[in-house]
């Protein structure tokens, strides 16, 4: 049996790359809820064959993203309100957990990568540059789990918020300011080691999504299910 060294071995498959093009294709609306998807297509335009499309497709269907439906077009599912409150609950739970153990493990250079984040964001939101906002916002959060020493945390959270993020993503053109001002509020409280002020403003500034949801469906209802709706008939 032969087995790649550490050195030579590719650090992402290519189902991996595909995986991660169409899964931030579609937080991104890229890729629309309603988008009709082909195998054929996919491979064609990243220049890969077909099976490790096939196996992306399968994975995002997996998480719900992807409606594949046997002789019928496979497409981007639309955004289900309870997945949302689902991911919303899941992220807090983690979070929330890593924000005290972050606290305690804090250091000069761990304050100084977040307020780093923190000023890139405020250019982000003088330029309204909704997807640098959206990555900046996972490098903060992504940053605190790492501090509390829990990076793999990250990992699950990142699993499970995927559905929460189109909300989001929808969220961004009035709610920029907001999610700065909220961050620069927990980051005040991070600095002065305050655990129960960071906590509940940490709280707050990630149970938004599901206190804003009603909005973001009034203005994109289009984007998401109808109550009852199987989405595999439609």
């Amino acid at each position: 049996m032969s087995i790649a060294s550490l050195r030579t071995a590719p650090v992402m498959t290519t189902t991996d790359q595909v995986f991660e093009l169409l899964h931030n294709a579609i937080i991104s609306f890229d890729l629309p809820p309603g988008s009709k998807m082909s195998e054929a297509e996919v491979s064609a335009q990243m220049g890969v064959s077909r099976q490790p499309v096939r196996d992306a497709f399968f994975r995002l269907s997996e998480l719900g993203f992807l409606q594949i439906r046997p002789q019928r077009a496979t497409r981007v599912s639309k955004i289900s309100e309870e997945a949302v409150n689902q991911a919303a609950f899941v992220r807090a739970a983690l979070e929330l957990a890593c924000l005290k153990e972050a606290i305690d493990k804090m250091t000069d250079a761990g304050i100084k990568k977040l307020d780093n984040i923190i000023s890139e964001q405020a250019e982000a939101v003088t330029v309204k540059d909704r997807v640098a906002f959206h990555e900046l916002d996972d490098a903060f959060h992504h940053a605190l789990c790492n501090i509390a020493g829990r990076a793999h945390v990250w990992t699950l959270i990142k699993e499970h918020k995927a559905h929460m993020d189109r909300a989001r993503y929808l969220s961004l053109p009035f709610s920029l300011d907001i999610a700065y001002s909220e961050h620069v509020g927990v980051m005040d409280a991070i600095r002065a080691r305050d655990y129960e002020k960071s906590q509940q403003l940490m709280g707050d500034h990630l149970s938004r999504i599901t206190k804003i949801l009603g909005k973001i469906r009034d203005e994109h209802a289009e984007f998401f299910e109808e109550p009852g709706e199987d989405q595999s008939r439609t």
